[in-house]
């Protein structure tokens, strides 16, 4: 097996196919997870990486107050009841 100089190295990278850019996704998710138990969560991915931060909650209202502040916090994302 032949070692790689520094130009084929870097012409090989450039010809590399690369992934077409994904679709942004920034949501706040509140779910009903079963009997008196809600979840809220706040899903973020993009470039910059994927993240996910999540509380449960006994009532609904409960679970969309948070939603609400969560949203008041970063108007940039969009709530979605599931």
């Amino acid at each position: 097996m032949k070692d790689m100089n520094r130009q084929e190295l870097k012409h090989l990278w450039f010809n590399l196919p690369h992934p077409a850019p994904k679709n942004e996704v920034r949501v706040i998710k509140v779910s009903k997870l079963g009997e008196n138990h809600y979840e809220c969560k706040k899903v973020r991915d993009d470039k910059a990486g994927y993240s996910t931060f999540s509380s449960s909650y006994k009532t609904f209202d409960e679970a969309l107050t948070f939603a609400r502040k969560l949203m008041k916090d970063t108007p940039e994302f969009s709530i979605i009841i599931n």
